[in-house]
Protein backbone atom coordinates (compact mmCIF):
# COMPACT_ATOMS: atom_id res chain seq x y z
CA UNK A 1 0.00 0.00 0.00
CA UNK A 2 1.43 3.43 -0.74
CA UNK A 3 1.83 5.68 1.49
CA UNK A 4 -0.81 8.40 0.07
CA UNK A 5 -3.25 5.64 0.44
CA UNK A 6 -1.85 4.44 4.18
CA UNK A 7 -3.16 7.52 5.50
CA UNK A 8 -6.74 6.14 5.51
CA UNK A 9 -5.22 3.86 8.13
CA UNK A 10 -4.10 6.58 10.22
CA UNK A 11 -6.41 8.57 10.07
CA UNK A 12 -8.92 9.10 13.14
CA UNK A 13 -12.24 7.22 11.95
CA UNK A 14 -11.64 6.04 8.16
CA UNK A 15 -10.52 2.49 8.83
CA UNK A 16 -13.97 1.68 10.51
CA UNK A 17 -15.77 4.13 7.72
CA UNK A 18 -14.41 1.59 5.40
CA UNK A 19 -15.27 -1.30 6.98
CA UNK A 20 -18.62 -0.25 7.06
CA UNK A 21 -18.84 1.21 3.59
CA UNK A 22 -17.26 -2.56 2.67
CA UNK A 23 -20.29 -4.12 4.51
CA UNK A 24 -22.70 -2.15 2.59
CA UNK A 25 -21.35 -3.02 -0.44
CA UNK A 26 -21.25 -6.46 0.00
CA UNK A 27 -25.11 -6.42 0.84
CA UNK A 28 -25.96 -4.34 -1.86
CA UNK A 29 -23.92 -5.66 -4.50
CA UNK A 30 -23.10 -2.60 -6.02
CA UNK A 31 -22.04 1.06 -5.25
CA UNK A 32 -24.90 2.82 -3.38
CA UNK A 33 -26.20 3.14 0.03
CA UNK A 34 -25.19 4.87 3.06
CA UNK A 35 -23.79 4.22 6.46
CA UNK A 36 -24.68 5.42 10.16
CA UNK A 37 -21.95 7.26 12.07
CA UNK A 38 -23.43 6.52 15.42
CA UNK A 39 -20.35 5.53 17.46
CA UNK A 40 -17.93 7.62 15.69
CA UNK A 41 -16.31 9.82 18.65
CA UNK A 42 -15.68 13.48 17.92
CA UNK A 43 -12.37 13.29 16.79
CA UNK A 44 -13.36 11.17 14.44
CA UNK A 45 -15.89 12.92 12.82
CA UNK A 46 -14.02 15.84 12.46
CA UNK A 47 -11.55 14.10 10.21
CA UNK A 48 -14.18 12.30 7.92
CA UNK A 49 -16.08 15.95 7.88
CA UNK A 50 -12.60 17.46 6.72
CA UNK A 51 -12.10 15.05 4.00
CA UNK A 52 -15.73 16.03 2.47
CA UNK A 53 -14.99 19.24 3.06
CA UNK A 54 -18.16 20.22 5.14
CA UNK A 55 -18.60 21.35 8.93
CA UNK A 56 -18.22 18.76 11.51
CA UNK A 57 -21.74 19.87 12.96
CA UNK A 58 -23.32 19.32 9.76
CA UNK A 59 -21.88 15.37 9.37
CA UNK A 60 -22.99 14.92 12.84
CA UNK A 61 -26.77 16.06 12.20
CA UNK A 62 -26.68 14.28 8.92
CA UNK A 63 -25.40 10.81 10.90
CA UNK A 64 -24.38 8.69 7.88
CA UNK A 65 -22.17 9.06 4.60
CA UNK A 66 -23.35 8.14 1.31
CA UNK A 67 -20.69 5.60 -0.33
CA UNK A 68 -21.56 7.47 -3.57
CA UNK A 69 -21.13 10.97 -1.83
CA UNK A 70 -17.62 9.82 -0.72
CA UNK A 71 -16.76 8.54 -4.09
CA UNK A 72 -17.34 12.04 -5.45
CA UNK A 73 -15.62 13.58 -2.87
CA UNK A 74 -12.13 12.10 -4.05
CA UNK A 75 -12.16 13.03 -7.06
CA UNK A 76 -11.39 16.52 -4.97
CA UNK A 77 -8.26 14.89 -3.53
CA UNK A 78 -5.32 13.39 -4.10
CA UNK A 79 -7.07 10.14 -4.72
CA UNK A 80 -9.09 10.56 -7.68
CA UNK A 81 -7.45 7.55 -9.52
CA UNK A 82 -9.29 5.58 -7.53
CA UNK A 83 -12.85 4.20 -7.26
CA UNK A 84 -14.19 3.51 -4.27
CA UNK A 85 -14.35 0.13 -4.30
CA UNK A 86 -10.81 -0.44 -5.37
CA UNK A 87 -9.94 1.96 -2.55
CA UNK A 88 -11.55 0.18 -0.23
CA UNK A 89 -9.92 -3.20 -1.16
CA UNK A 90 -6.38 -1.32 -0.64
CA UNK A 91 -6.67 0.29 2.56
CA UNK A 92 -8.29 -3.05 3.92
CA UNK A 93 -6.47 -5.41 1.79
CA UNK A 94 -8.23 -7.80 0.96
CA UNK A 95 -10.79 -8.61 -2.16
CA UNK A 96 -13.83 -6.71 -2.17
CA UNK A 97 -16.63 -9.88 -2.72
CA UNK A 98 -20.58 -9.44 -2.26
CA UNK A 99 -22.51 -11.28 -0.58
CA UNK A 100 -24.52 -12.59 -3.52
CA UNK A 101 -20.83 -13.67 -4.85
CA UNK A 102 -19.90 -15.43 -1.75
CA UNK A 103 -23.28 -17.27 -1.73
CA UNK A 104 -22.50 -18.49 -5.33
CA UNK A 105 -18.91 -20.01 -4.52
CA UNK A 106 -19.98 -21.15 -1.38
CA UNK A 107 -22.47 -23.32 -3.67
CA UNK A 108 -20.39 -24.31 -5.94
CA UNK A 109 -17.85 -25.49 -3.17
CA UNK A 110 -20.69 -27.35 -1.50
CA UNK A 111 -21.78 -28.95 -4.81
CA UNK A 112 -18.47 -30.17 -5.53
CA UNK A 113 -17.82 -31.68 -1.81
CA UNK A 114 -21.46 -33.71 -1.88
CA UNK A 115 -20.67 -34.70 -5.69
CA UNK A 116 -17.31 -36.38 -4.93
CA UNK A 117 -18.63 -38.24 -1.93
CA UNK A 118 -20.91 -39.52 -4.33
CA UNK A 119 -18.28 -40.00 -6.55
CA UNK A 120 -16.03 -41.87 -4.20
CA UNK A 121 -18.84 -43.75 -2.34
CA UNK A 122 -22.17 -43.80 -4.65
CA UNK A 123 -23.71 -46.62 -2.48
CA UNK A 124 -24.11 -43.96 0.26
CA UNK A 125 -25.94 -41.37 -1.92
CA UNK A 126 -28.99 -41.73 0.09
CA UNK A 127 -27.22 -40.65 3.27
CA UNK A 128 -25.04 -37.96 1.55
CA UNK A 129 -28.40 -36.54 0.28
CA UNK A 130 -30.02 -36.40 3.14
CA UNK A 131 -27.14 -34.34 4.57
CA UNK A 132 -27.19 -31.89 1.77
CA UNK A 133 -30.85 -30.87 2.31
CA UNK A 134 -29.71 -29.82 5.40
CA UNK A 135 -32.67 -30.84 7.52
CA UNK A 136 -33.08 -30.44 11.04
CA UNK A 137 -30.84 -33.35 12.31
CA UNK A 138 -28.83 -32.58 9.91
CA UNK A 139 -27.46 -28.73 10.73
CA UNK A 140 -24.95 -29.56 13.30
CA UNK A 141 -22.98 -31.82 9.97
CA UNK A 142 -23.01 -28.85 8.33
CA UNK A 143 -21.57 -27.09 11.37
CA UNK A 144 -18.59 -29.89 10.81
CA UNK A 145 -18.65 -28.98 6.99
CA UNK A 146 -17.89 -25.30 7.98
CA UNK A 147 -15.00 -25.99 10.27
CA UNK A 148 -13.30 -28.25 8.07
CA UNK A 149 -15.02 -29.67 4.94
CA UNK A 150 -12.23 -32.17 4.47
CA UNK A 151 -11.85 -33.64 7.83
CA UNK A 152 -15.62 -34.07 7.96
CA UNK A 153 -15.34 -35.94 4.67
CA UNK A 154 -13.09 -38.70 6.28
CA UNK A 155 -15.13 -39.65 9.01
CA UNK A 156 -18.47 -39.53 7.14
CA UNK A 157 -16.50 -42.32 4.11
CA UNK A 158 -15.15 -44.49 7.38
CA UNK A 159 -18.77 -43.99 8.91
CA UNK A 160 -20.28 -45.61 5.92
CA UNK A 161 -17.85 -47.96 5.54
CA UNK A 162 -19.00 -49.23 8.94
CA UNK A 163 -22.40 -48.91 8.24
CA UNK A 164 -21.34 -51.28 5.39
CA UNK A 165 -20.06 -53.75 7.77
CA UNK A 166 -22.85 -54.36 9.94
CA UNK A 167 -23.75 -57.62 11.54
CA UNK A 168 -25.68 -59.98 9.10
CA UNK A 169 -29.34 -60.30 9.52
CA UNK A 170 -30.10 -62.31 12.56
CA UNK A 171 -26.29 -62.20 14.25
CA UNK A 172 -25.22 -60.07 17.41
CA UNK A 173 -21.99 -58.04 17.92
CA UNK A 174 -20.84 -55.75 20.73
CA UNK A 175 -20.61 -52.04 19.58
CA UNK A 176 -17.00 -52.09 21.12
CA UNK A 177 -16.01 -55.34 19.12
CA UNK A 178 -17.51 -54.08 16.06
CA UNK A 179 -15.74 -50.75 15.99
CA UNK A 180 -12.36 -52.35 16.59
CA UNK A 181 -12.88 -54.55 13.71
CA UNK A 182 -13.92 -51.62 11.27
CA UNK A 183 -11.85 -49.15 12.62
CA UNK A 184 -9.00 -50.59 14.65
CA UNK A 185 -10.56 -48.12 17.72
CA UNK A 186 -12.95 -50.25 20.22
CA UNK A 187 -13.94 -46.47 21.06
CA UNK A 188 -14.14 -45.33 17.70
CA UNK A 189 -17.89 -45.01 18.11
CA UNK A 190 -18.12 -43.79 21.43
CA UNK A 191 -21.46 -41.24 21.80
CA UNK A 192 -19.48 -38.21 23.24
CA UNK A 193 -17.05 -38.27 19.99
CA UNK A 194 -18.18 -36.99 16.64
CA UNK A 195 -17.84 -40.02 15.01
CA UNK A 196 -20.46 -41.56 17.32
CA UNK A 197 -22.95 -39.24 16.68
CA UNK A 198 -22.50 -39.67 12.88
CA UNK A 199 -22.72 -42.95 12.91
CA UNK A 200 -25.95 -43.17 14.68
CA UNK A 201 -26.93 -40.26 12.09
CA UNK A 202 -26.25 -43.20 9.52
CA UNK A 203 -28.10 -45.98 10.99
CA UNK A 204 -31.19 -43.61 12.06
CA UNK A 205 -31.53 -42.16 8.60
CA UNK A 206 -30.87 -46.16 7.01
CA UNK A 207 -34.03 -47.08 8.86
CA UNK A 208 -36.37 -44.71 6.44
CA UNK A 209 -33.58 -43.71 2.96
CA UNK A 210 -36.59 -42.17 0.92
CA UNK A 211 -39.40 -41.75 3.43
CA UNK A 212 -40.07 -39.19 5.80
CA UNK A 213 -37.45 -38.96 9.12
CA UNK A 214 -38.31 -39.27 12.28
CA UNK A 215 -36.95 -37.40 15.31
CA UNK A 216 -33.68 -38.59 16.55
CA UNK A 217 -33.28 -41.10 19.07
CA UNK A 218 -31.98 -39.44 22.63
CA UNK A 219 -31.93 -41.14 25.21
CA UNK A 220 -30.29 -44.30 26.51
CA UNK A 221 -33.29 -46.85 25.48
CA UNK A 222 -33.53 -45.64 22.19
CA UNK A 223 -30.03 -45.20 21.10
CA UNK A 224 -29.73 -48.53 22.30
CA UNK A 225 -33.11 -49.57 20.11
CA UNK A 226 -31.09 -48.31 17.11
CA UNK A 227 -28.41 -50.00 17.49
CA UNK A 228 -29.73 -53.51 18.45
CA UNK A 229 -31.97 -53.14 15.01
CA UNK A 230 -28.64 -53.43 13.49
CA UNK A 231 -27.23 -56.33 15.24
CA UNK A 232 -25.30 -54.05 17.80
CA UNK A 233 -25.24 -54.42 21.69
CA UNK A 234 -24.15 -51.66 23.54
CA UNK A 235 -25.12 -53.35 27.08
CA UNK A 236 -25.92 -56.95 26.95
CA UNK A 237 -26.49 -57.67 30.65
CA UNK A 238 -28.09 -54.22 32.64
CA UNK A 239 -31.09 -53.79 29.84
CA UNK A 240 -33.32 -56.98 30.86
CA UNK A 241 -37.02 -57.72 30.74
CA UNK A 242 -38.84 -60.18 32.98
CA UNK A 243 -41.31 -62.53 31.76
CA UNK A 244 -43.18 -65.58 32.38
CA UNK A 245 -45.46 -68.55 31.45
CA UNK A 246 -43.20 -68.48 27.89
CA UNK A 247 -41.06 -71.18 25.86
CA UNK A 248 -38.50 -70.49 23.97
CA UNK A 249 -35.67 -72.38 21.23
CA UNK A 250 -32.06 -71.81 20.52
CA UNK A 251 -30.55 -72.90 17.45
CA UNK A 252 -29.63 -76.65 19.11
CA UNK A 253 -33.19 -76.83 20.49
CA UNK A 254 -35.47 -75.95 23.29
CA UNK A 255 -34.61 -73.64 26.13
CA UNK A 256 -34.09 -75.40 29.07
CA UNK A 257 -34.01 -72.37 31.72
CA UNK A 258 -37.29 -71.09 29.88
CA UNK A 259 -38.34 -74.92 29.94
CA UNK A 260 -37.38 -75.39 33.96
CA UNK A 261 -38.84 -71.72 34.43
CA UNK A 262 -42.12 -72.94 32.97
CA UNK A 263 -42.08 -76.04 35.51
CA UNK A 264 -41.21 -74.21 37.95
CA UNK A 265 -43.90 -71.45 37.61
CA UNK A 266 -40.55 -68.86 38.10
CA UNK A 267 -40.33 -65.67 36.62
CA UNK A 268 -37.16 -64.99 34.44
CA UNK A 269 -35.03 -61.95 34.39
CA UNK A 270 -34.29 -62.48 30.88
CA UNK A 271 -30.90 -59.62 29.54
CA UNK A 272 -30.09 -59.03 26.11
CA UNK A 273 -27.08 -61.04 26.25
CA UNK A 274 -29.34 -64.31 26.36
CA UNK A 275 -32.20 -63.23 24.12
CA UNK A 276 -30.17 -62.52 21.36
CA UNK A 277 -29.60 -66.20 21.75
CA UNK A 278 -32.89 -67.40 21.31
CA UNK A 279 -34.67 -68.34 17.61
CA UNK A 280 -38.16 -68.55 18.85
CA UNK A 281 -40.22 -67.29 21.56
CA UNK A 282 -44.09 -68.18 22.10
CA UNK A 283 -46.62 -68.57 25.07
CA UNK A 284 -46.43 -71.63 26.15
CA UNK A 285 -50.24 -71.62 26.45
CA UNK A 286 -52.56 -70.26 23.66
CA UNK A 287 -51.96 -67.14 21.34
CA UNK A 288 -52.05 -64.34 23.89
CA UNK A 289 -49.19 -62.02 25.66
CA UNK A 290 -49.98 -60.19 28.15
CA UNK A 291 -47.74 -56.74 28.71
CA UNK A 292 -47.55 -54.48 31.68
CA UNK A 293 -44.87 -51.95 32.76
CA UNK A 294 -45.50 -51.91 36.50
CA UNK A 295 -43.73 -54.84 38.08
CA UNK A 296 -45.30 -54.61 41.00
CA UNK A 297 -48.96 -54.86 39.65
CA UNK A 298 -47.26 -57.60 37.03
CA UNK A 299 -46.16 -59.54 40.18
CA UNK A 300 -49.81 -59.27 41.68
CA UNK A 301 -50.99 -60.91 38.57
CA UNK A 302 -48.28 -63.98 38.21
CA UNK A 303 -49.57 -64.59 41.64
CA UNK A 304 -53.44 -64.53 41.39
CA UNK A 305 -52.95 -66.22 38.26
CA UNK A 306 -49.85 -68.67 38.36
CA UNK A 307 -48.17 -69.70 34.90
CA UNK A 308 -49.97 -66.77 32.69
CA UNK A 309 -47.99 -65.68 29.50
CA UNK A 310 -47.31 -62.18 30.44
CA UNK A 311 -44.27 -59.57 30.21
CA UNK A 312 -42.88 -57.25 32.12
CA UNK A 313 -41.39 -53.86 31.09
CA UNK A 314 -40.12 -51.93 34.58
CA UNK A 315 -41.43 -48.62 32.92
CA UNK A 316 -39.81 -47.28 29.35
CA UNK A 317 -39.32 -50.26 26.77
CA UNK A 318 -35.74 -51.51 27.07
CA UNK A 319 -34.09 -52.80 24.14
CA UNK A 320 -34.30 -56.09 25.82
CA UNK A 321 -37.83 -55.97 25.89
CA UNK A 322 -38.15 -54.99 22.11
CA UNK A 323 -36.30 -57.94 21.24
CA UNK A 324 -38.36 -60.37 22.89
CA UNK A 325 -41.70 -58.63 21.41
CA UNK A 326 -39.89 -59.17 17.81
CA UNK A 327 -39.18 -62.69 18.69
CA UNK A 328 -42.83 -63.31 19.70
CA UNK A 329 -44.50 -61.43 16.56
CA UNK A 330 -42.25 -63.93 14.21
CA UNK A 331 -45.34 -66.16 16.10
CA UNK A 332 -48.84 -66.11 15.46
CA UNK A 333 -49.31 -64.10 18.99
CA UNK A 334 -51.39 -61.01 20.07
CA UNK A 335 -50.04 -59.06 22.26
CA UNK A 336 -52.39 -57.20 24.79
CA UNK A 337 -50.92 -54.05 26.93
CA UNK A 338 -51.72 -52.35 29.94
CA UNK A 339 -50.04 -49.19 31.13
CA UNK A 340 -50.78 -46.34 33.79
CA UNK A 341 -53.08 -43.92 32.04
CA UNK A 342 -50.94 -41.11 31.84
CA UNK A 343 -48.90 -38.98 29.30
CA UNK A 344 -46.14 -41.72 29.91
CA UNK A 345 -47.97 -44.69 29.59
CA UNK A 346 -49.55 -43.63 26.89
CA UNK A 347 -46.57 -43.28 24.69
CA UNK A 348 -45.12 -46.59 25.75
CA UNK A 349 -49.17 -47.79 24.44
CA UNK A 350 -48.51 -45.71 20.90
CA UNK A 351 -44.78 -46.73 20.98
CA UNK A 352 -45.99 -50.71 20.54
CA UNK A 353 -48.52 -49.57 18.31
CA UNK A 354 -46.24 -48.54 16.18
CA UNK A 355 -44.07 -51.36 16.56
CA UNK A 356 -46.82 -54.55 16.91
CA UNK A 357 -48.20 -53.65 13.50
CA UNK A 358 -51.59 -53.96 14.36
CA UNK A 359 -50.61 -57.25 16.67
CA UNK A 360 -51.67 -55.38 19.43
CA UNK A 361 -54.70 -54.70 22.04
CA UNK A 362 -54.86 -51.93 24.39
CA UNK A 363 -56.21 -53.84 27.95
CA UNK A 364 -58.04 -51.78 30.58
CA UNK A 365 -57.10 -48.76 29.19
CA UNK A 366 -60.21 -46.80 28.07
CA UNK A 367 -62.28 -44.04 29.61
CA UNK A 368 -64.09 -46.34 32.29
CA UNK A 369 -60.62 -47.67 33.47
CA UNK A 370 -59.41 -44.66 33.96
CA UNK A 371 -62.31 -43.03 36.00
CA UNK A 372 -61.53 -46.06 38.05
CA UNK A 373 -58.11 -45.61 38.29
CA UNK A 374 -57.73 -41.96 38.28
CA UNK A 375 -55.63 -39.96 41.16
CA UNK A 376 -55.43 -36.57 42.63
CA UNK A 377 -51.83 -36.04 40.51
CA UNK A 378 -51.89 -32.58 38.66
CA UNK A 379 -50.60 -33.60 34.88
CA UNK A 380 -51.20 -30.43 33.21
CA UNK A 381 -47.59 -29.64 32.54
CA UNK A 382 -47.32 -32.98 31.06
CA UNK A 383 -50.24 -32.91 28.65
CA UNK A 384 -48.12 -31.56 25.67
CA UNK A 385 -46.94 -35.49 25.41
CA UNK A 386 -50.04 -36.36 24.00
CA UNK A 387 -50.02 -34.35 20.93
CA UNK A 388 -48.06 -36.92 18.97
CA UNK A 389 -50.43 -40.04 20.27
CA UNK A 390 -53.18 -40.74 16.93
CA UNK A 391 -54.44 -43.99 17.90
CA UNK A 392 -58.28 -44.11 17.38
CA UNK A 393 -58.64 -46.13 20.41
CA UNK A 394 -56.51 -44.58 22.61
CA UNK A 395 -58.30 -41.14 21.57
CA UNK A 396 -61.38 -40.91 24.00
CA UNK A 397 -59.10 -41.62 27.40
CA UNK A 398 -56.50 -39.06 25.67
CA UNK A 399 -59.46 -36.53 25.73
CA UNK A 400 -60.48 -37.59 28.93
CA UNK A 401 -57.03 -37.07 30.65
CA UNK A 402 -56.56 -33.31 29.01
CA UNK A 403 -60.20 -32.77 30.87
CA UNK A 404 -59.45 -33.93 33.80
CA UNK A 405 -55.73 -33.00 33.92
CA UNK A 406 -55.43 -36.26 36.53
CA UNK A 407 -53.33 -39.14 36.36
CA UNK A 408 -54.73 -42.88 36.23
CA UNK A 409 -52.45 -46.03 37.06
CA UNK A 410 -52.62 -49.76 37.55
CA UNK A 411 -52.84 -49.86 40.89
CA UNK A 412 -56.46 -49.43 40.68
CA UNK A 413 -56.78 -51.73 38.26
CA UNK A 414 -55.77 -54.96 40.19
CA UNK A 415 -58.91 -56.39 40.42
CA UNK A 416 -60.43 -56.12 37.15
CA UNK A 417 -56.88 -57.24 35.52
CA UNK A 418 -56.91 -60.46 37.78
CA UNK A 419 -60.70 -60.93 36.91
CA UNK A 420 -59.66 -60.72 33.20
CA UNK A 421 -56.72 -62.82 33.73
CA UNK A 422 -58.72 -65.76 35.54
CA UNK A 423 -61.32 -65.76 32.67
CA UNK A 424 -58.43 -65.85 29.54
CA UNK A 425 -57.50 -69.01 31.24
CA UNK A 426 -59.82 -70.54 33.46
CA UNK A 427 -58.26 -69.87 36.61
Amino acid sequence: MNKTVDLFRTEPGFYKLFNLFKEKYRSLGRLGGSVKLSGFTRQELESIAGFLAIPPEELAEKGKVGLIAFEKALKQTAFAQYRLPELIETVLGEKLITKAEEIRESETKEAAFWAQLVEECPEGRWWWEHIRSKAPDARWIWALYHEDAEALKAKLLTVFSAYQALPAAGAYERLPLFSQRVTGQPHYFDQDRTEGKLFLHCLHVGQFQQDAIETMPKTSEEINDLLAKYGLLKDDLWSFVTCCGLIAETASGASRVFQAALEDGAALNVPMRELVKLRRISPAVGNKVWILENSSVCSTLMDEVPGVPIICTHGQFRTAAWILIDRLLESDVELHYSGDLDPEGLQMAARLHRRAAGRVRFWRMDVAAYQRSRSDEDISDRLIKLEGIQIPELAPVIAELKKTKRAGYQEGLISELVADLRKEYGA
